[in-house]
């Protein structure tokens, strides 16, 4: 597959992820966690060596983890990961893990999460599967996610000083890797992408990004794609699963949300160069896409 187009390039690079690993240890004999999902969380298990499996509540097969894998719920949906293709019924007390050791008996895991605000999530992971299990041996960036899996691996058995961040760091890089993973597999799943690739909807996705700060409306981005105005709504939310206003606001909440982490940035420069007229509109928009208002995300 060719090179994403540059503005999911653009859009990944200003992202601030935050990711942490919150699990790290070897488990062995009947273990296994369960977890009840529902959170805004993002989450993913890895398996450093021996192997593993996942029991999802909808009832499908449980998958088999080998080590190496990776298990990716971008909406954090219930589920148990345990040693057996089952839960078994007894309690089990993971809380206190013996130390990662490659020649110990049972499995080695580390399990990590981060929380993306809203607004991220609908551009970026909206259409993305509950559970994704990723092995390296079959991706196309399976060199580099192998080599960071071995990195990570090593670092927390090493468990010296700074390990803590040094993870957390390193799981940025892999999710990541998850994300060109997955959007190297199938592109469909990610609305910018979508938007990119449909012949109907690019010339007026390519100008709104290419000048965000301008009047936007529907009638201007249909007539740059040569539809009427309800055809290309009704493409657009089908394609890109949002109304072409609603992706614009998205979008210039990301671009605002990448400035607001400069302490040194005006709050109106910030809204006149995502296209609002005033701060106080900027502030109101802000709020109802991401949930907070901007000065508090800032602090």
């Amino acid at each position: 597959m060719t090179a994403a187009p540059p503005p999911i390039n653009d859009f990944l690079r200003h992202l601030h992820l935050g990711a942490e690993v919150y699990y790290v240890g070897q488990l062995c004999d009947a273990w296994h966690m369960s977890t009840p999902g529902g959170s805004d969380a993002t989450t993913f298990h890895l398996v450093c060596h021996g192997e593993a499996w996942i029991v999802m509540q909808d009832g499908s097969k449980p998958a088999r983890m080998n080590a190496g894998d990776i298990a990716f719920f971008a909406h954090d949906a219930p589920h148990a990961f345990s040693a057996v293709p089952g839960i078994p019924e007894q309690a089990f007390d993971y809380h206190h893990p013996a130390p990662l050791d490659r020649d110990a008996p049972g499995a080695g895991l580390l399990c990590g999460h981060l929380y993306l605000p809203l607004h991220i999530r609908r551009l970026l992971l909206a259409a993305f599967p509950d559970f994704l299990l990723i092995s390296p041996d079959q991706s196309p960036s399976g060199k580099q996610i192998r080599m960071l899996i071995e990195l990570m691996t090593d670092e927390a058995i090493k468990n010296a000083l700074g390990v803590n961040a040094i993870l957390d760091r390193l799981a940025d890089t892999l999710f990541l890797y998850v994300i060109r993973h997955v959007l190297e597999m199938e592109p469909q799943l990610s609305p910018l992408l979508a938007a990119m690739a449909d012949e109907h909807l690019r010339p007026a996705v390519a100008a709104f990004i290419d000048a965000p700060a301008e009047a936007w409306t529907v009638e201007r981005m249909a007539g740059l794609a040569c539809q009427s105005r309800s055809a290309f709504s009704e493409r657009f939310s089908q394609v890109v699963k949002m109304p072409p206003m609603e992706f614009v606001a998205t979008w210039r909440m990301q671009m605002a949300t990448a400035m607001l982490a400069d302490e040194r940035a005006n709050m109106l420069d910030i809204a006149l160069r995502c296209g609002y007229e005033s701060e106080a509109a900027f502030r109101k928009a802000f709020k109802r896409i991401t949930g907070v208002p901007p000065g508090k995300l800032r602090s």
